[in-house]
């Protein structure tokens, strides 16, 4: 988080953003850490996640950026939470509940997802003038393709249209707002789009929101900052075993011992976000070294050949995603195999592994 404060301007506050459990790495150890290092606030998808906080004694600001129901939004005040409004029907729901809130209007610029259009304003801020403890503190809009490409031109407008959304605020007596639209890659990429508050996510967690982000910074002839995944996924072998060749391995037989072979038994599998489709495609780190995974990941096992590492044995560490030794198995790696981005990979543990500093 220390990097980020220097790429933007002081006057710019920064939010971390630790929703989905901190992108997988547990959401409450990631807040206190970005706390540490300088973050402003918090973001989060849900009042659940926000609950889970202020009940893990983080006691910082957070902002709820996902859609809230009316029982949340009253539950909301009890736990000193901000709230973002996209609709006029948030609006309704937020109104309704009869209790002090803080709330940021999530405007539309181009991905149609969460946000008000223009000719909505005028009702948003009727309905919400008829709540008197509900203030209008923040406003806000989500870029579309910014990380996806090199060619900023729809980012550019998207830009535009959040200015005008300002003057349009402005205009109704709200220019005091704290406006914010910069993600991690915007903030990487330009030093001018951030507003009052920058929302910093998958990058504050040491991975790059794309490759097209690095081109795009070099490109640009900017600094390229120091990014360290932060997060290292790791299971011990529970047992390691000898099969003779041409014994197979594992259900439907796809994997067959080409010589006498050690294969490691780890305890995980898809039941416990370890995809099945990897399954023959990757590896794990076992002694500093790559060791293959081979026949099928099971619900909760799967097996690696470890014949190369001649000194594995059971309690050993077998790391499915991070560094050992001089080898390493990224995010980025993980989500070419799988066909996805590193996002999706970053939260495949699920709530079941235990999640420790170290």
């Amino acid at each position: 988080m220390t990097a980020f404060r220097d790429l933007v301007p002081r006057s710019t506050r920064l939010m971390a953003v630790v929703k989905a459990d901190g992108y997988g790495h547990g959401a409450s150890l990631a807040a206190r850490a970005f706390l540490a290092g300088g973050a402003d606030l918090l973001g989060v998808h849900s009042l659940a996640e926000a609950r889970a906080l202020r009940e893990d004694d983080v006691q910082a600001p957070v902002l709820v950026l996902g859609p809230s129901t009316a029982a949340e939004c009253a539950a909301a005040s009890d736990l000193d939470l901000e709230l973002t409004v996209g609709s006029l029907d948030a609006c309704e729901r937020v109104a309704r509940a009869g209790v002090p809130a803080r709330i940021h209007l999530k405007v539309e610029t181009g991905v149609n997802r969460q946000g008000l259009v223009e000719y909505e304003l005028k009702r948003a801020l009727a309905i919400l003038e008829t709540a008197p403890d509900v203030r209008l503190v923040g406003l806000s809009s989500h870029f579309a393709d910014v990380e996806d490409t090199t060619d900023h031109a729809f980012a550019e407008s998207q830009m535009s249209r959040f200015r005008q959304w300002r003057r349009l605020l402005g205009a109704a007596g709200h220019d005091d707002l704290t406006a914010h639209m910069s993600c991690s890659a915007a903030v990487l990429v330009w030093d001018r789009s951030h507003a009052d508050l920058a929302r910093v996510g998958v990058s504050a967690y040491g991975i790059w929101p794309s490759r097209e982000t690095r081109v795009a910074i070099r490109s640009r002839g900017r600094a390229e900052i120091n990014l360290e995944p932060a997060l290292t996924w790791r299971v011990r072998i529970s047992q390691v075993r000898e099969v003779p060749e041409g014994e197979s391995v594992g259900y439907g037989r796809t994997w067959k011992a080409m010589t006498d072979s050690r294969i490691a038994v780890l305890p995980v599998g898809y039941a416990d976000g370890w995809p099945r489709v990897l399954s023959g495609r990757s590896h794990v780190l076992v002694g500093g070294k790559r060791a293959p995974l081979v026949g099928r990941i099971c619900m909760n096992l799967c097996m690696a050949d470890v014949t190369h590492v001649p000194d594995a044995q059971a309690g050993d560490d077998a790391v499915l995603l991070g560094r050992q030794g001089d080898e390493t198995i990224t995010a980025e790696m993980l989500a070419d195999q799988l066909g996805t981005i590193p996002y999706e990979v970053l939260t495949l543990p699920g709530a079941t592994w235990t999640r420790r500093t170290v």
